[in-house]
């Protein structure tokens, strides 16, 4: 769908490179302009480093992996005169430019919003930040675990009367780089509406907050804070997370009061039907602690897969809680392309996080492995038009 969209990417780590990496998943031209000297920093998170010795494929970077499939690359020194002059010939026939160096910084290199909408009317630029483009907090630095604290989650993660607990991933910075993504498809459609260039303000603090809104909203209404979510849910302590098996886990979202009779069957708990403690929805959700101690101590006499038989044929909602491993094994990611295979030069043929979006039915085929740093900087600087002699006199001044 964004097959001839120009796409150039000023930007680092997870926020801009992921909203990046959607727009290539959809089909568009994604032009990495990268530090001269060290490259985008996730370059550095090797898996090595991560994995200790005996690591298999210990010189890749599964971080830069992840956010940079499929790009092109090239280098610049963005202080430098020529390197600036290059992003504005970029800039003059693309569709996007996506960054989340922190709100004024390109600015300040004569690359903002103003200064590139001079060089392209028509400019889609989406900058991508911590804490918003207003506000006292602005030119605060940040990172996903900030954002996290910040906006309330933190907070609520981890057991009651426990410490604050943030996400076991990048949930800010993925999300925050998702808004970003959906903040320059509006921009775009904008754009074709009226022609002119659109600023899009995407930040991974406001995208928590807006991730929240029932739990924030209730605060709102009530001024009561909810309870942490513990082994569940803020608002929901009952049927709902995961629960021992024999040999493993299975998570379990709920059983409302049409399924709970077939629940109960299934689990030979007949007796607790009901029990005013267990008996309605609202109850069992109230009554959290004392039903997730009976589910405790029934479920670990019976296997996951025996138990999820039985319960998916009732329409229960429950499934295994998985590995990742057991993720990369997937026959349904696979088929939708939420994994996709890609042929890497250092690693060889693996399978690789694919994209969730898919339109008309077409799952994308094989994942293209991220560029090596700079891989592209000659050809797309003479598919811009400058001659060999200027890309030479370019390198020995430092610009590229």
């Amino acid at each position: 769908p964004l097959a001839g969209v120009k796409v150039i990417e000023i930007a680092q780590e997870i926020q801009g490179p992921f909203a990046a990496l959607i727009l290539s998943d959809l089909g568009a031209d994604v032009v990495k302009v990268e530090n001269r000297t060290t490259g985008d920093l996730s370059r550095w998170a090797l898996a090595g480093a991560l994995g200790g010795e005996g690591t298999i494929n210990p010189e890749v970077s599964p971080y830069f992996l992840a956010m940079n499939r499929g790009k092109r690359s090239i280098t610049a020194d963005l202080k430098t005169v020529g390197a600036r002059d290059l992003v504005r010939r970029l800039v003059a026939s693309a569709d996007v430019l996506l960054t989340n160096y922190r709100p004024g910084v390109l600015g300040r290199l004569g690359l903002g919003f103003e200064d590139l909408k001079a060089a392209n009317p028509r400019i889609v630029f989406a900058q991508g930040s911590s804490w918003g483009p207003q506000g006292p907090w602005v030119t605060r630095p940040s990172r996903d675990a900030l954002a996290q604290a910040a906006s309330g989650l933190m907070a609520k993660g981890g057991m009651e009367g426990g410490p604050p607990m943030p996400a076991p991933f990048a949930v800010a910075d993925t999300s925050g780089g998702l808004s970003l993504a959906a903040g320059i498809l509006a921009g775009l459609f904008a754009r074709e509406r009226t022609g002119e260039a659109q600023r899009v303000d995407v930040s991974i603090y406001g995208t928590m907050i807006a991730m929240q809104g029932w739990e924030v909203n209730y605060t709102a209404l009530t001024g009561k804070e909810p309870r942490k979510a513990g082994r569940g849910h803020q608002f929901i302590h009952g049927i709902w997370g995961a629960f021992p098996t024999s040999d493993g886990f299975i998570a379990i979202a709920g059983v409302d009061d049409r399924r709970w009779p077939a629940f109960c069957r299934i689990l030979g708990i007949e007796r607790f039907q009901e029990d005013p403690d267990y008996g309605a929805n609202r109850a069992r959700n109230m009554n959290g602690g004392k039903i997730r101690d009976l589910l405790d101590s029934v479920l670990p006499a019976r296997t996951s897969a025996q138990w999820l038989a039985e319960l998916n044929a009732a329409d229960i909602l429950a499934t295994e809680v998985v590995d990742y491993r057991a993720v990369l094994a997937s026959e349904q990611a696979r088929a939708n392309g939420y994994l996709r295979p890609m042929a890497h030069p250092m690693a060889g043929s693996i399978m690789v996080s694919g994209t969730p979006i898919t339109l008309n039915g077409e799952v994308v085929g094989d994942a293209q492995p991220p560029p090596e740093h700079g891989q592209h900087t000659e050809a797309t600087l003479l598919e811009l038009g400058y001659t060999w002699e200027e890309i030479n006199d370019m390198r020995e001044s430092g610009a590229i």
